[in-house]
């Protein structure tokens, strides 16, 4: 499954989101060579989503939300996905910014 980036907040996101494996069944979440956002705060972080709204639950956490990583460059990044997570439920690809707590990007997954 793949989707495109849509921007958000004036963050210039662009570029891919696809799931796919290695050779050795791996499972990562790969952004494409023409994949940016604005990455000055250093504080980008990837998560998959079941939806296209970031809402987090400070009390217990959001079942319906999952942490795959921080992003530091723009072009291909691969984040590993952990063994044995369903991933039929994420239709989501989130750019979330920690330090302004925005969302900086989605892609929908299809």
């Amino acid at each position: 499954r793949s989707g495109t980036f849509t921007d958000q907040n004036g963050a210039g996101s662009a570029g891919t989101a696809s799931i796919g494996s290695d050779s050795q069944g791996t499972v990562f979440l790969a952004f494409n060579s023409a994949f940016r956002t604005a990455l000055g705060t250093g504080t980008v972080t990837v998560f998959l989503s079941t939806s296209d709204t970031f809402t987090p639950d400070p009390a217990n956490g959001n079942p319906n939300l999952l942490l795959v990583g921080p992003v530091r460059n723009a072009g291909e990044n691969f984040f590993r996905i952990t063994p044995g997570t369903d991933l039929g439920k994420y239709s989501h690809v989130i750019l979330w910014c920690g330090s302004v707590g925005i969302p900086f990007g989605n892609a929908r997954l299809q």
